[in-house]
């Protein structure tokens, strides 16, 4: 029995042209899809549409239809998982917000709990379970979303970019224990959208490559393939040098220590940052690197001492030192201060240092970045891909002297990635800047990056070879 099936169908948003165009797709009861291509192409308008929330909450279906699998006479349960974790939350903490979401699906008192119990041996968050959601990485926060999702025992499931914010070790773990979720009960579906296709061989899904509002079924050899390349390039090691000793620094760090509550999360005895080079931050997640960011940038205490240019932070105004030290935050939502693209470029051309990104030189970038044409766009009407990108080029216009990046590589395809290295590349060959990177995207970030930090045991370490 088909749980979904595409028929011929056309969608597109208000006074645009057509995002998904004579598409048509098929996926049995207790098969898996996944659906991979490049940013802003549709496969979140696609999972939305099957959904059901579009074109309720927007845009119009122009030709076709979808039609879903009935059980008993009643619709299918379907459940999703958006890009961004946040936009799913109403409670306070991950039991909270479990027990909301099953009381409003009319689950019996009697089986809230062993529901949630469940839900989070499947997703590995027992001990999330009393925290406050606002206090947990973004790959924590993925995860308590899609357990969620899980306890409302879904008959189809839809997965819109689920890993991108999730440590290697836990997007094996999460894939094989959906896996295992699946074959609990037979005619579970899911459908799972990802520009990044490795690891997937444990859910043998169907995959679908998706381009240009089109969708193409790939032939289960070809599917194969497509994700043992995408193995191969995950796996390959980072090759990166050793800072030298008496390397010119922009920041250090001196006896610093940061807690989460009464929990200490992270010890530096000493650590320098060097100056005008990039650096890689990486760590399993929970451990501490978005806090330590946001203890460089002064939102939140820390005890210690952090200098920049050898001058205590502290007493440096906050308006200055904002100046110096920008931000990037993890969700993209967080960071945009206005409506539209354009109002957004135009705010931070205000502010703009950055010589590479003016003018007519702006235009050719919003091209490669396919954000041509959009400044009349709401922002928060991009894709995740999209977003990514235009807050990663707002914040680089500007030019700060260093630039905290907190995973801006989340949800972008691998062309998107060549483009977007090559931009930051260019642009601190152009404006010199100390760039430092949060992120579990590491497939070619050798090319980019000088040196790599790890954060592990409250520890940060350089790691690589000595140059």
């Amino acid at each position: 029995m088909e749980a979904i099936s595409v028929e011929q169908l056309s969608f597109q948003f208000e006074h645009q042209r057509s995002v998904i165009r004579n598409l048509d797709m098929t996926v049995g009861c207790g098969e898996v899809a996944l659906i991979t291509g490049p940013s802003g192409c549709g496969k979140s308008t696609l999972l939305r549409l099957i959904a059901g929330l579009l074109p309720k909450y927007g845009g119009q279906v122009t030709a076709g239809q979808i039609r879903r699998a009935t059980i008993n006479r009643h619709p299918i349960r379907m459940g999703m998982l958006f890009q961004d974790p946040a936009m799913q939350f109403a409670m306070d903490t991950p039991r909270h917000e479990l027990e909301f979401t099953l009381e409003n699906c009319q689950v019996a008192a009697a089986q809230i709990q062993a529901r949630i119990q469940e839900a989070s041996a499947v997703c590995q968050i027992s001990d999330l379970l009393d925290q406050t959601i606002t206090t947990l990485s973004g790959g924590q926060q993925q995860r308590v979303a899609l357990a969620v999702v899980v306890a409302m025992h879904p008959d189809l499931l839809l997965l819109d970019e689920p890993f991108a914010a999730i440590d290697e070790a836990n997007r094996q773990f999460l894939i094989k224990q959906l896996g295992r979720w699946q074959a609990a009960q037979p005619g579970r579906t899911i459908i799972v959208t990802d520009h990044d296709c490795h690891g997937y061989t444990a859910l043998s899904p169907h995959v679908f490559q998706f381009a240009a509002g089109k969708l193409a079924a790939l032939s289960p050899e070809q599917g194969k393939s497509l994700i043992g390349q995408a193995d191969e390039a995950a796996g390959a090691p980072l090759h990166v040098a050793l800072p030298p000793v008496k390397a010119p620094a922009i920041i250090n760090l001196k006896q610093v220590k940061i807690d989460r509550g009464e929990h200490r999360l992270i010890t530096i005895p000493d650590l320098a940052i060097v100056k005008n080079k990039i650096t890689l931050l990486t760590g399993a997640n929970g451990t501490g690197k978005s806090t330590f960011f946001k203890a460089l940038t002064r939102l939140i205490p820390y005890q210690g001492e952090i200098d920049y240019l050898q001058k205590n932070i502290q007493k440096i105004s906050p308006g200055k030192y904002h100046y110096q030290v920008g931000l990037v935050f993890q969700q993209p939502n967080e960071q945009f201060l206005n409506v539209t693209v354009g109002e957004e470029l135009t705010l931070s051309a205000h502010h703009q240092r950055q010589p590479l990104l003016t003018n007519d030189r702006l235009t050719d970038v919003l091209r490669d970045f396919g954000l041509a044409g959009m400044e009349d766009r709401v922002v928060y009407s991009l894709s995740g891909g999209q977003r990514k990108k235009l807050q990663l080029l707002v914040m680089l216009m500007i030019g700060h002297p260093v630039l905290l990046l907190d995973e801006p590589f989340a949800g972008l395809d691998r062309d998107s990635l060549t483009t977007v290295f090559n931009l930051i590349k260019r642009c601190q060959q152009a404006l010199p800047q100390t760039i430092l990177i949060i992120s579990h995207q590491l497939t070619g970030l050798d090319q980019l990056v000088d040196y790599h930090l790890h954060l592990s045991a409250g520890k940060l370490t350089y790691e690589g070879v000595q140059a």
